[in-house]
C-alpha cells in the first residue's frame, strides 16, 4: 500500500530497505530519519522506539499545507519536533551512535546554505555515517548546491546490494514528484552516499 508521504513510499520499498539494513547488520537504533514529515518511513522501518525520527518544518505554522499534507496529522506520534541538525546533536551527546541518516526530499534552499548541508557536517564530523538520500542529485528541487557537492557514493561493493535491494524497488514513476501536483519532472530515486570534504580553502567542510 502507498503511505501519504512526499516520496513515493510503498510496503515494498520499505521491506526491501528493512532487507538491507539487516543485511548490512545495521542496528535499527543507529538508524535515524530527518527531514522527516509525519514519519511515515521511520516509522514504518521501526524507528519510533528511540525517537529516531524528527522533523521541524511540519511544525513551524499552522498554515503551512500543500496537496501533499494537507491531512497530516501535525503532531505526528513518533516524529520528534526538532530541526535535523538537533537531531545529530542529541545523538551525539548522548552518546548515541548514528550508522545511517535517512534524507527524504530535503526542502529546498532558498540561498546558497541551506540546513540539510549544516545536518550533513555535521553528521560527518561526529559519526562519519552513510547516508540514504532520496531525491534528485544535483537539483534545485530539493537541499543546496553546497549539499551535493560534499556528497560521493559509497564504495561499488556496497552500491550493489542498495541497488538491487532499494533502489530497484523504489517506484520513481509514481508519487508527488511525478504527478501533474509539482511543476517539473523530477527523477526522484534513493541514493547511498557519503559526506566529503572539498578542495576549496574557502570552505568550512574541513574544519
Amino acid at each position: 500500500m502507498p503511505y501519504e508521504s512526499y516520496i513515493n513510499l510503498t510496503d515494498k520499498f520499505i521491506d526491501s530497505l528493512r532487507e538491507y539494513i539487516k543485511k548490512r547488520q545495521i542496528p535499527l537504533e543507529e538508524v535515524v530519519e530527518v527531514f522527516a514529515g509525519n514519519g511515515k518511513l521511520g516509522l514504518q522501518l521501526g524507528l519510533k522506539k528511540n525517537n529516531n525520527i524528527s522533523d521541524l518544518l511540519l511544525f513551524t505554522t499552522d498554515d503551512f499545507a500543500d496537496e501533499v499534507n494537507s491531512n497530516w496529522e501535525r503532531n505526528p506520534q513518533g516524529v520528534v519536533k526538532e530541526s535535523a541538525y538537533e537531531t545529530i546533536m542529541r545523538f551525539y551527546n548522548s552518546g548515541q551512535k548514528i550508522s545511517m541518516l535517512i534524507i527524504g526530499a530535503p526542502p529546498p534552499a532558498n540561498s546558497y546554505y541551506c540546513p540539510s548541508y549544516k545536518t550533513i557536517k555535521a553528521l560527518y564530523d561526529r559519526f562519519d555515517a552513510e547516508i540514504l538520500y532520496i531525491g534528485e542529485m544535483n537539483s534545485p528541487v530539493f537541499a543546496s548546491p553546497k549539499f551535493f557537492r560534499h556528497l560521493k557514493a559509497v564504495p561499488k561493493n556496497i552500491e550493489k546490494s542498495f541497488k538491487s535491494l532499494v533502489e530497484s524497488n523504489y517506484d520513481n514513476r509514481n508519487g508527488y514528484f511525478s504527478s501533474d501536483l509539482f511543476y517539473e519532472n523530477v527523477d526522484v530515486r534513493p541514493h547511498l552516499l557519503k559526506f566529503v570534504p572539498c578542495s576549496s580553502e574557502n570552505c568550512d567542510c574541513s574544519k
